[in-house]
């Protein structure tokens, strides 16, 4: 766990970091510079180009994390295995953006009514998609060789400060919110080139011609894998966006915009799943080829408490703040009271899909990929099942219960699965002394007296929670790196 630990410390503060601009931009910026319409329609800007950008990628991400250990060389040739995939990527995007243009009529005709910006901003999304795929292309290129520091900085700092001052410059009337979404397209690019020449400067990688030792039988095996897993990702990403997209079709933009709102709150709590995930995934490709189960099963473990016990956390934290967070919004499309129930549920979904830990990824990475996919084929058809019940009945929160229903499913099959084929799980009492305390904290940090001052009383009533929880987590030694890394902490002050 050394590197992953080393890592994986640095991959939070910086996407801690990106969280805090993001919540800027969330709660501050968003709800009065450009309103629930085109709130909601920048949320589905983003579902569409993601679903778009993975379907191009032809699994390629996760092909280069499965096999790169394999054909990994010192010169940084790597026997022309990232040549092939980058080769491949290119033919997946041009494929979908053939099919993005003959279905346009069809597409296009499932928002008409209810997001006519969609209309209007339909070409965006093919330069934005191709940009993405570029990114994401990168950054499995720098995880798969454990660097992974710099691409969270672009892509969770670079990109939302771009957000930041872009939105600034809407309030102040010097760009408009078509400017605002053209010059979103044009920082995607721009943080995609110089992730590029980051990893070109540091050796990792060799450009220019190379020669493949891939066999066409090894390409044909990498190429089926991708299938799968490019059908399993966009499966998943789907769940992930099937929500904001069903809403602005059988909804409005305006009812995705408030939905939109509490799942980026909520999509807090998946920030220590997305610091680990950036090296255990690598960690977990490593071990299967070298047969160590034990170190899955050891970084299984403890990645699954970690998760849950930093994701519980943020969400009391979140939980006691309603009324701060309210204030700060100043939008009452945003903040009536009623809708918080769409941050509880979508919250419980985080909480749900963090603890499983590795699920995912640890199948994923083995000969029984193919399982993967099933299971989320079988969930995606659920959801979207759901969605569709619900959504007339319940607008945002039939959404909601859809996809904390979808998400424990999923998570449940791939953990009951690898216990069984695999004989390992992560779960022991320490999740339920975590569940404890985190009630605790919650009482101690809900009934606090409440100061005058939104800042103030935002700073003490999360330190005063964040201390006891801090300190019963400690004191139970819930997690034995987190325990070991307090101590060094307070061995380095003790010695100052």
């Amino acid at each position: 766990m050394g590197i992953v630990k080393q890592q994986a410390y640095k991959n939070t503060i910086v996407l801690y970091t990106g969280m805090v601009i993001a919540y800027i931009n969330t709660v501050l910026l968003f709800p009065p510079i450009v309103g629930d319409d085109n709130f909601g329609f920048y949320n589905l800007v983003i579902s569409v180009s993601v679903l778009y950008s993975l379907v191009s990628a032809m699994g390629v991400p996760s092909i280069i994390a499965r096999y790169f250990p394999f054909y990994r060389t010192e010169d940084g040739k790597h026997n022309g295995f990232i040549h092939w995939v980058a080769f491949l990527s290119f033919i997946g995007f041009g494929a979908a953006t053939a099919l993005y243009l003959i279905f346009k009529p069809a597409i296009i005709g499932a928002y008409a009514q209810s997001s006519p910006l969609f209309v209007k901003y339909y070409y965006y999304m093919i330069p934005l998609a191709l940009f993405i795929i570029a990114f994401n292309f990168l950054e499995m290129m720098g995880r798969a060789v454990y660097r992974t520091i710099f691409s969270n900085v672009l892509q969770f700092v670079v990109l939302r400060l771009a957000t930041t001052v872009m939105l600034l410059m809407i309030a102040q009337k010097w760009l408009t919110f078509e400017d605002f979404i053209f010059g979103y397209i044009i920082v995607n690019g721009l943080i995609s080139l110089i992730l590029m020449i980051n990893l070109l400067l540091a050796g990792s990688f060799k450009m220019g011609r190379v020669p493949s030792s891939l066999t066409s039988d090894k390409k044909q095996e990498m190429f089926n894998f991708g299938m799968f897993t490019l059908v399993s990702g966009s499966v998943y990403t789907l769940l992930q966006k099937v929500d904001t997209l069903m809403l602005s079709s059988m909804a409005s933009d305006a009812v995705t915009g408030v939905y939109s709102w509490y799942f980026n709150i909520a999509m807090v709590i998946s920030i220590p799943a997305q610091a680990l995930s950036r090296t255990t995934y690598a960690i977990v490709a490593d071990s299967w080829r070298t047969k160590n189960m034990a170190n899955i099963a050891d970084i299984y473990a403890k990645t699954s408490i970690i998760q849950l016990v930093v994701g519980m956390l943020l969400f009391i934290g979140i939980f006691i703040n309603r009324d701060n967070l309210y204030a700060l919004a100043r939008n009452k499309d945003f903040t009536d009271p009623k809708y918080f129930t769409l941050f509880i549920v979508i919250g419980l979904g985080f909480l749900a899909d963090i603890t499983g830990g590795l699920n995912s990824y640890i199948i994923t990475t083995s000969h029984k990929y193919r399982l993967v996919t099933l299971i989320t084929v079988i969930m995606c058809i659920i959801c979207v099942g759901l969605n569709y019940l619900l959504i007339p009945v319940y607008q945002g929160l039939g959404s909601a219960i859809a996809y904390f229903i979808t998400i424990v499913g999923m998570n449940f099959a791939t953990w009951l699965y690898i216990k069984i084929r695999f004989k390992m799980q992560p779960f022991t009492y320490k999740h339920l002394l975590v569940l404890v305390i985190a009630v605790i904290c919650y009482f101690i940090g809900f009934h606090f007296w409440r100061l005058p001052n939104v800042w103030l009383d935002i700073m003490v009533r999360s330190g005063v929670t964040a201390i006891v929880y801090a300190l019963l987590t400690y004191l139970f030694k819930i997690s034995a790196d987190v325990n070991e890394k307090v101590d060094e902490l307070i061995a380095k002050f003790v010695r100052k």
